[in-house]
């Protein structure tokens, strides 16, 4: 029998060589079953020397095939059916202690992490209907509280050069700024896309479950006058929704971000924020209300297959708005063609009228009002192209960015944490079941008061032994709970935000689509009254 320091040598390897270094773990696990059959998931039928040449040779096969922690093991979307799944063959459970950001491997002698509240209670049949009520953090206050409505105008891009550091060295690096503006809190700062791209990456981090409008995506043509004009556009978009939230509005971290003067406190500020991990328990998470109501009937099947559905929708979505897009580009493209044919017939319409004037020597408009008619009409086809592409295409590029990717990032969290559930509680099951049929009552960790129950009792007995696993696994269901109801929650808002969004993408439209109609009818009528 292996000491626990011996076991704690294995894991802390494991950890560093595998997890560390962003290997898939089931990936990892599957091979050791590959190499010594299913009795090798369990650490203890390992040596240290063996683990390390089989971690050799599993990176050897792996080299470029490392994944992050947040987008492993994975569950098949179309099998919403626990008891269909593959059985997990692993007798440890994975849990990931986010009080040091790394993930452990729990084994039955495995000490329980210090970050949970455990107590050694056992199942009950009515949990999956229970609601409980946790007090949590309300959002914060900073001088930003006191602002009901608030507008911070990003503007005036800039090209910049950075000539610092080794790739400075040998080459200027271009970069531009963005000019963020109000005048009631003085505040007129410049801000990297970078900068910007940090302000999301922490807020996600600090606010977890939430959604968090998204940053245009980096593109290699940015130089271009129109790609940075769109790319001032989004982060508006960006900035505008984070003010929409209070919850995001009134943090310290984004009042400090607007109001650090000089770059050396900005980056002072990154490398506070940079320290501070994702909360490691429900209490320390932030909720609008400072309350976070648990309702564990969200994991009932009916509803449960409502939150897969969301993925369907969501890919579904993707596939419509990127045809959308194609087929408003292919529009944007022959509208700017009768453009240019306009164009060529008011040029015609030109020479008409000079050929007239030197002719006949008349003061006749009508040839000349055609000119312009036509004239004005290729400008207004230039301004629907425009439209068009600003209040339409490029709208529903970023609202597919703004739907897809956010939704997604809600999802794949509900999927990690619904995984990692499955896999937790098919393994306790399994060992329970193992130690009811073979394993003596002394490895069953029964309190004192429960060491006469009826052995002959089953479901009994299934519930009470291993209290300490049993709370692990009860643990990590309260986190599926969560992000079970934080995706519903926001979900349904997102829904809703951009119903309103695209009401006045609409009305945008109609207004201008109307002042080119009464453009239109003006010319219309010079040319009838020169006739």
């Amino acid at each position: 029998m292996e000491s626990e320091q011996e076991q704690e040598q294995k894991q802390l390897y494991l950890r560093k060589e595998i997890l560390e270094q962003k290997y898939d773990p089931q990936k990892f696990i599957d091979f050791l079953i590959s190499k010594k059959g299913e009795t090798a998931a369990d650490i203890t039928n390992w040596t240290l020397e063996e683990l390390k040449s089989v971690v050799i040779e599993f990176k050897s096969l792996n080299k470029n095939n490392t994944t992050s922690v947040n987008n492993t093991n994975k569950i098949n979307n179309n099998n919403t059916n626990p008891e269909s799944k593959p059985k997990n063959k692993n007798n440890n459970i994975f849990y990931n202690d986010e009080l040091n950001n790394e993930w452990l491997f729990i084994t039955p002698d495995s000490e329980i992490p210090p970050n949970l509240n455990i107590s050694n209670t056992s199942n009950t049949s009515s949990e999956n209907n229970k609601i409980i009520e946790i007090d949590c953090l309300e959002p914060d206050h900073s001088p930003l509280s006191n602002y009901d409505k608030l507008h911070i105008k990003i503007s005036s891009p800039k090209k910049e050069y950075d000539t610092t550091g080794l790739k400075g060295f040998f080459m200027k690096t271009i970069y531009y700024t963005f000019l963020l503006e109000n005048e009631e809190l003085k505040i007129s700062k410049r801000r990297k896309y970078t900068d910007f791209e940090w302000l999301r990456k922490t807020l996600c981090r600090l606010f977890p479950g939430y959604y968090i409008t998204p940053l245009p995506l980096k593109s290699m043509n940015v130089n271009k006058v129109n790609k940075i004009e769109k790319y001032t556009r989004d982060l508006q978009r960006f900035i505008d929704g984070i003010l929409e939230d209070k919850l995001f509005k009134n943090s310290s971290l984004f009042y400090l971000f607007l109001s650090s003067e000089k770059e050396s406190d900005l980056i002072d500020l990154m490398n506070k924020f940079d320290e501070v991990k994702k909360p490691r328990e429900l209490k320390y998470y932030y909720s609008r209300d400072g309350k976070i109501i648990l309702d564990y009937k969200i994991l009932n099947s009916s509803n449960k297959n409502k939150l897969v559905k969301i993925k369907d929708e969501i890919d579904k979505h993707n596939l419509l708005f990127n045809n959308l897009n194609k087929l408003l580009k292919n529009l944007c493209e022959q509208i700017k063609q009768v453009s240019e044919l306009m164009l060529q017939i008011s040029n015609v319409f030109k020479d008409l009228n000079n050929l007239e004037n030197k002719l006949e020597n008349n003061n006749n408009k009508f040839y000349n009002n055609l000119e312009l008619f036509f004239r004005e009409q290729s400008n207004l086809e230039i301004k629907k192209m425009n439209n068009i592409s600003i209040e339409l295409k490029e709208y529903f590029k970023f609202t597919n960015l703004k739907y897809i990717s956010s939704l997604k990032e809600l999802y794949d969290q509900f999927d990690f944490e619904n995984d990692l559930y499955y896999k937790a509680s098919q393994n306790l099951k399994k060992r329970k079941e193992i130690l009811y049929t073979n394993g003596p009552i002394e490895k069953w960790e029964l309190s004192e008061n429960e060491k006469n129950i009826d052995i002959k009792n089953k479901d009994e007995v299934i519930k009470k032994i291993l209290p300490k696993d049993t709370a692990v696994v009860k643990e990590i269901k309260k986190y599926l709970v969560y992000y079970s109801i934080r995706l519903e929650q926001e979900y349904l808002r997102l829904k809703e935000l951009i119903r309103k969004e695209n009401d006045v993408t609409f009305n945008n439209l109609r207004n201008k689509s109307m002042d080119n109609c009464e453009k239109l009818n003006n010319f219309f009528k010079l040319i009838i009254d020169s006739k």
